[in-house]
């Protein structure tokens, strides 16, 4: 996907998640409902980073 702000243009990466039944339900505002485990995925992170115009890295 790609962004900008401030006028830099910049590819924003969205995690994937998945979504496993636990088995387990439970109960919100009278209702029941089947529980899920959410697994996301890690995201890569860029060596070099920029704040305010000053490189570093992590």
């Amino acid at each position: 996907m790609q962004l900008s702000f401030l006028g830099k243009s910049y590819e924003a990466s969205t995690p994937t998640i998945e979504a496993t039944p636990s088995g387990e339900t439970a109960i919100f505002m009278g209702r029941p409902y089947a529980r899920k485990q959410f697994t996301v995925a890690q995201r890569h992170q860029p060596a070099e980073l920029t704040y305010r115009g000053v490189h570093y890295a992590r």
